[in-house]
């Protein structure tokens, strides 16, 4: 029993101890330069939006099940933001961008709880279908579109950092004290038992998926912000953000129990540290994508070693 519970604080401690060992290593290689307090304040900026659009991606992950249209999402959602920004104002375009991510996470909770398409194919597809939308929203246009300036000041650490921690506060309370909560945990674990309690699963999945979309609609308004505009590359790769923040901070793809939220927010500054690490030392941008790359990889099978190990335990214990 002892082992078993080293073993669980070593594997909840391993994203910690990524993140120290990569502030140890780009310590020393760029002579303290990461430290600058203008750096760490970019390091911030970056982690933000990723933080936001992993913060709904939490409850996707503790059914199992998978989301990758971040990206497309908030090219798309930011289009619509832009075109109605302009057309009718900051008030209104917020509600814009929020209602697409919304109804985006939504429609794709319907495909996959209702109509049983598997989270990742009916992701994917949307991830196709929604940058073809972006294009549309924009009139067709493929020279882009610019906000106007009231968007542009919303990218401000002295907003989005307030933003981040009432949100990571709400997300933190709805994932670990309420029934809701529970239920995705539980269906990452076993759905077909929390079926066969009387638990609606298709409602919980559809909900999920929801609360996905709408926090990558909150993300694509400040990203809107950053870039200044929107083009048929808005959120381009993001999706692959939000993942990574996921998986090095190693949240199970499995679901169920193993899914915390500090996993997925130490994850998404591991993403930010590595890559403003790397552009200090001088690499290049290929070396940059090996390295995350060979992290990514070697987070995983971190976890999933140590996550072997516990089970191996608790099954000589049982």
């Amino acid at each position: 029993m002892m082992k078993k519970i080293k073993l669980e604080k070593v594997e909840s401690a391993l994203p910690i101890l990524i993140f120290v060992f990569l502030l140890l290593i780009f310590m020393i290689t760029t002579g303290g330069a990461i430290f600058d307090g203008s750096n760490m304040l970019v390091i911030v900026k970056q982690t933000l939006n990723t933080i936001i659009a992993a913060l709904g991606m939490l409850f996707v992950a503790a059914l199992g099940a998978t989301d990758i249209t971040q990206g497309s999402l908030v090219g798309f959602a930011g289009a619509v933001g832009t075109v109605v920004a302009i057309n009718y104002g900051f008030v209104p375009a917020i509600a814009a961008v929020v209602a697409a991510g919304l109804c985006s996470g939504l429609f794709l909770g319907v495909v996959n709880a209702r109509f049983k398409v598997p989270s990742f194919m009916a992701s994917l597809a949307m991830l196709i279908a929604l940058r073809a939308l972006g294009t549309v929203a924009m009139g067709g246009s493929t020279s882009g579109l610019t906000v106007p300036d009231f968007v542009k000041s919303l990218d401000s650490n002295t907003i989005k950092l307030p933003v981040v921690i009432i949100l990571v506060a709400i997300v933190s309370y709805v994932f670990n004290k309420t029934p809701f909560g529970a239920y995705c945990r539980a269906i990452g674990e076993n759905e077909n038992a929390v079926r066969f309690s009387g638990i609606n699963v298709t409602f919980i999945k559809i909900a999920a998926f929801g609360l996905s979309g709408l926090f990558t609609g909150i993300a694509a308004m400040f990203v809107l912000a950053r870039v200044g505009g929107c083009s048929t590359t808005l959120g381009l790769g993001f999706e692959m953000r939000v993942m990574m923040a996921m998986f090095i901070g190693g949240v199970p793809v499995e679901g169920g129990d193993g899914t915390r939220l500090y996993k997925i927010i130490i994850g998404a500054f591991i993403i930010a540290l590595l890559e403003n690490g790397l552009v200090l030392t001088g690499s290049s941008g290929a070396i940059t994508q090996l390295i995350r790359g060979i992290v990514l990889l070697a987070a995983v099978y971190l976890t999933i070693t140590a996550k072997a190990k516990i089970q191996k335990v608790d099954g000589e214990t049982a």
